[in-house]
């Protein structure tokens, strides 16, 4: 399958108040575009180079620190262009208006001299008003991929959408339900990440409240605990636990769209909860623990308490302090709009489960895979021989997504498993290597195998050098007598 970039596009969902309440303006997109062609969408297009133009800093009513501070991504290079791209598409495509007349529409299709006129008139661009409302990436495979974010804005009193012929069949407001009604009737044809800004949209009831409900929860939830939508049904909530072990802390997913399933309860810290509870409203079906490790169920008994949703973990052992309804072999766990397959995947742990997202090639992988670095193998629950089983079996289903345990979501399945196969074969020819013909230490193994990893990581890499010498005597390559190895010969 050939590998296909994401180009960044913007998204704008241009909403008002009215007596049916909440609406938003919907386009239909023009038959004959290739992508997405006859589809309703929001206003939106590709960010283009000229979009991201350092200089449209001196035309926008918000500098670059504040946009990449409102999008929560300090590394973005030109967080600007996504607000440049969402306005200038919204005037193209519907006539939005962000300029005085002196602007003509049609130059808005070219972002030079788009960037030129706007130079020309000292004209500045009300960015101001835009509200990050998340970012979707469409899945591998596709061949037309986008790295999207989405904005909502507020247009102004007597605003009608003027739609461009070129690109827009037609434009018109309505309310997120009787958009929804229209899909679940065949009567709309739209793209996941649009049915799914519709659903969160639902649940307001004017703009005001929607811009509030946004900008508390959508980027960042209470203080300091880190909640950012990775895709249109998954939702991570970072669990304040950060820790040799657990990188910059355990992630937690809210999957679907409501009831939720929840993934990994990390812990019972009050702000993670708010967290929590505000995205999922409370409305939980089922709470799924990958392992029964404390990082990852240590809010299990609490968010069981609190909704009454079923623990569901591998095996009849409490988790945490709660009781568990045990998963069986591959069973299906589903709620509306998701299926999940659970999978048996020890190795990192005696009881771990992987789930696996049937439809979207997705992998909710605890510990097994992680978003930076490799698995801790800890013996005795901690097998290498069970861990690289599951490494092998996990890559023959078809993954594109990884949702790790901790750190980034990862794309590329095979290629990321493959990778960490090689690196536990390395390691292994490294171990056996720095087992003498005189009894070794564990220490000695540790120092001589594991020389290209800084010294204070030593301690955490003395687990999976153990478990990989256990699997080395399994073999009978190597052998344990009083505490030190020795090769076997």
């Amino acid at each position: 399958m050939p590998h296909v970039e994401p180009r960044p596009a913007s998204t704008v969902v241009l909403m008002r108040d009215s007596a049916e309440g909440l609406q938003v303006l919907l386009t239909v997109r023009a038959a004959h575009l290739r992508f997405m062609g006859g589809a309703s969408v929001f206003p939106g297009g590709a960010v283009a180079e000229a979009d991201r133009d350092a200089a449209w800093e001196r035309h926008s009513n918000i500098d670059i620190e504040s946009a990449r501070a409102a999008l929560g991504d300090p590394d973005d290079p030109a967080p600007l262009s996504w607000y440049v791209c969402a306005l200038r598409e919204a005037f193209e495509e519907v006539g939005f208006p962000i300029f005085d007349a002196r602007v003509e529409r049609s130059i808005a299709d070219d972002a030079r001299l788009f960037f030129d006129r706007c130079e020309e008139l000292g004209l500045v661009l009300p960015a101001e008003m835009l509200v990050p409302a998340g970012r979707w990436v469409t899945p591998l495979g596709s061949p037309v991929r986008f790295d999207t974010r989405f904005f909502l804005a507020v247009a102004p009193p007597g605003f009608e959408p003027d739609p461009d012929p070129n690109e827009v069949e037609s434009a018109d407001w309505i309310t997120a339900s009787d958009a929804l009604t229209a899909i679940a009737s065949g009567a709309r044809l739209m793209a996941p990440p649009t049915v799914e800004m519709l659903q969160r949209l639902d649940r307001y009831s004017s703009c005001a409240e929607a811009i509030e409900g946004f900008t508390r929860t959508e980027l960042r939830g209470a203080g300091n605990v880190l909640a950012i939508r990775v895709s249109p049904l998954v939702y991570v909530v970072l669990a304040p636990n950060a820790g040799m072990m657990t990188g910059p802390g355990t992630n937690t997913y809210v999957v679907g769209s409501g009831p939720y399933l929840l993934i990994d309860p990390a812990t019972d810290d009050t702000e993670y909860l708010e967290a929590i509870g505000r995205e999922t409203r409370w409305e939980i079906a089922q709470i799924l623990i990958t392992h029964r490790h404390s990082d990852h169920v240590g809010g299990a008994g609490e968010i069981a308490r609190r909704t009454g949703a079923a623990v569901r973990a591998f095996g009849d052992a409490l988790a945490g302090d709660v009781a568990v309804t045990p998963v069986e072999f591959n069973e299906t766990i589903e709620v509306p709009g998701v299926s999940l397959r659970a999978i048996h995947t020890p190795g990192h742990a005696s009881d771990h489960l992987c789930f696996y997202m049937n439809g979207a090639a997705s992998l909710f992988s605890g510990d097994v895979i992680l978003g930076e670095g490799t698995a801790v193998v800890a013996p005795p629950d901690g097998d290498m021989g069970d861990y690289l089983g599951t490494l092998y079996r996990l890559r023959e289903l078809h993954i594109d997504r990884i949702y790790p345990g901790h750190w980034k979501p990862l794309d590329g399945g095979r290629a990321i498993i493959d990778s960490y196969i090689a690196h536990r074969k390395e390691r292994e020819a490294k171990i056996e290597a720095a087992v003498g013909e005189e009894p070794t230490t564990l220490d000695q193994v540790v120092e001589r195998a594991y020389a290209d990893t800084p010294a204070h990581l030593h301690p955490v890499a003395r687990y999976s050098a153990l478990a990989h010498l256990e699997l080395l005597e399994r073999s009978g390559r190597v052998m344990c007598r009083d505490g030190r190895w020795v090769k076997q010969t």
